[in-house]
């Protein structure tokens, strides 16, 4: 069975650091674009998913997909990063459940990882200044280089990634997601709250966003 992974390279020693620094909370609405192809290159469909991206001062952060229900849209699935129980938890709220689907470590990490020295340059994206990092695919344990994901080393967030997904076997599939609308405000901490939800165990495993340690060569 071929391994496959998705990297960015970012130094260590620098997340560490950030470990501790003051996390802007920010309120941002989400879209996920997704264009899968045949193997001649053919559009074969095309998707887009709403949603929103809710992150508070001491790092939790959830996200929010929308469906349409009689034509209006409603919130039905999230992804909750709760660092209050160092859990993630994939989130129901059609069945109020919260599935527990991995650990978290003891304290937040912001998303983006100060690092100049692999940017591949600067844009700017929805108005805010952001350094260009690689993608990459390992399969097998050879580096692919696959997009590029736009961090705000100001804010400790990524706002955009663009990636071209061409696993053994396919799909190929062209993925972008971003965050737009952006406010840098405290969500609603009801947002985060759980007493409404019951919960159903552990998940099926899933590929979260790992700490600083994790950022190593060639594999994470």
């Amino acid at each position: 069975m071929r391994h496959i992974a998705l990297c960015l390279i970012v130094p260590v020693a620098i997340g560490a650091v950030l470990c501790h620094a003051q996390i802007t909370p920010v309120v941002a609405n989400q879209r996920i674009a997704r264009d899968v192809f045949d193997p001649k290159g053919n559009l074969l469909r095309h998707s887009e998913t709403l949603g929103r991206y809710l992150r508070n001062s001491s790092g939790t952060t959830l996200t929010q997909e929308y469906s349409l229900l009689d034509n209006s849209p409603r919130i039905r699935l999230g992804e909750l990063e709760d660092y209050s129980r160092h859990k993630i938890y994939q989130l129901n709220y059609d069945k109020h459940e919260a599935v527990e689907l991995a650990d978290l470590p003891d304290g937040p990490h912001p998303e983006y990882l100060a690092n100049t020295k692999n940017a591949l340059g600067e844009e700017a994206i929805s108005g805010l200044r952001c350094l260009i990092h690689p993608i990459f695919m390992v399969v097998d344990g050879e580096k692919r280089l696959i997009g590029k994901k736009y961090d705000s080393a100001e804010y400790s967030l990524s706002i955009k990634e663009d990636a071209m997904i061409d696993p053994p076997g396919g799909p190929r599939t062209h993925r972008v997601v971003e965050l737009y609308d952006i406010q840098f405000v405290e969500p609603d901490p009801k947002e985060f709250e759980l007493e409404r939800f019951s919960f159903t165990g552990k998940g099926a495993a899933v590929c979260t966003k790992p700490s600083p340690s994790a950022w190593k060569e060639p594999l994470k």
